[in-house]
């Protein structure tokens, strides 16, 4: 069941889509260790974490059943180990098995939610402590120095694979990013919306005021009045931030302080995620997203500010995140257009407006 399907507007798009349909139906595929379908974007067959959020409402927006959505739920819940921790992709590798899921399993429920009223399959047991297990291991046990900030592992780990600057390579662990935190803020919120469901009041209430005491710690920690800008904060602060995996590529910027002064779309989650305050989002969004100098290029907007000196328009192997940003943040600054209409003229996904739409969750 999917709400959406039957949506008049929808319908009329959708018939305009139907290669787009056709292409998307190529990326439905088993998962040999569960037996269970899910759908990929990628022709590689892998089961990606925040890929699968922003897939989501693609499909729930073309009319399809949520069957696929809470299987990549519960696939990656599924492959969880004892200590709560989850391999970012299925299948997985060497490097991808140190690198926690990204925090969007719960949001996930909340699409399911949004688009069937399906609840019982995230509350039913071993789902919902699984769920709980993998949120805590963020909070906990990536939280290497006790600050309430959570940190990347890697550059890959973010989803914007080659911003070593700001995460890193391979296993460095030094990056509290402000993406990171900021999904996290929304993920104990979601998790804190899914506990209630099952009736556990108690447990909610903990989540929203985990939430909202990250949200107070990015604010303090991440925000930089002088620039006007939240950056990533650097949990090796005194220490310069080189690799202790690499040889040749250790070099990634001069800056040993407490904040990782590169400017990248990262720092605008905390808009999508409702941490700035309103002047600290004013501040962001004319001083720096509408910056000919750094964000508002003519192709809005790049993953890395035009004024970084690694920024870059040419293409090189395996260059993923230096000018054309990764999709997740593509989607994250068009639902931000859409939400908050003082600032940003809004610009619809697929073109679409339909009534309760899936960027308000």
């Amino acid at each position: 069941m999917n709400r959406f399907d039957n949506d008049a507007h929808l319908v009329a798009v959708r018939q305009n889509l139907r290669d787009v349909q056709a292409l998307m139906e190529r990326g439905v595929l088993v998962e040999p260790d569960t037996g269970r379908s899910y759908f990929t974007g990628y022709s590689y067959k892998t089961l990606y974490d925040w890929d699968q959020y922003f897939e989501a409402i693609v499909q729930i927006y073309m009319g399809w059943p949520t069957d696929y959505i809470k299987n990549g739920v519960t696939i990656f819940l599924d492959h969880q180990r004892e200590t709560g921790l989850i391999s970012r992709s299925v299948p997985s590798n060497e490097h991808h098995d140190p690198e926690h899921v990204k925090p969007f399993l719960a949001q996930m429920a909340l699409l399911v939610e949004k688009a069937s009223g399906e609840r019982d399959w995230i509350l039913a047991e071993p789902y919902f402590s699984r769920l709980k297990r993998y949120l805590d291991y963020w909070l906990s046990e990536m939280d290497g120095d006790g600050n309430s900030l959570s940190e990347w592992m890697s550059a890959p780990h973010t989803g914007m694979d080659n911003q070593h600057e700001r995460t890193g390579f391979w296993l460095d662990r030094f990056c509290e990013g402000v993406d990171l935190n900021c999904y996290l803020v929304r993920e104990c919120r979601a998790f804190a919306t899914v506990a209630s469901w099952a009736g556990k009041d108690g447990l909610a209430a903990e989540y929203v005021a985990r939430a909202e005491a990250r949200a107070e710690r990015i604010r303090a920690l991440c925000w930089d009045e002088a620039d006007g800008f939240f950056y990533d904060r650097n949990a090796r602060a005194g220490e310069y931030p080189m690799s202790r995996h690499t040889g040749w590529a250790s070099a990634m910027n001069r800056d040993a302080g407490e904040r990782i002064r590169v400017k990248t779309v990262a720092g605008f989650a905390a808009l999508w995620a409702g941490v700035a305050t309103p002047e600290q989002a004013r501040r962001m969004i004319f001083e720096h997203l509408f910056n000919a100098a750094e964000f508002w290029l003519a192709s809005p907007v790049p993953a890395m500010a035009r004024s970084e000196r690694w920024y870059s328009r040419d293409y090189h192997p395996a260059d993923l995140a230096r000018h054309p940003p990764p999709r997740a943040e593509v989607w994250q600054l068009r639902i931000l257009r859409r939400r908050d209409r003082r600032w940003l003229r809004p610009r619809s996904v697929l073109g679409l407006e339909p009534a309760g739409p899936l960027h308000a969750v």
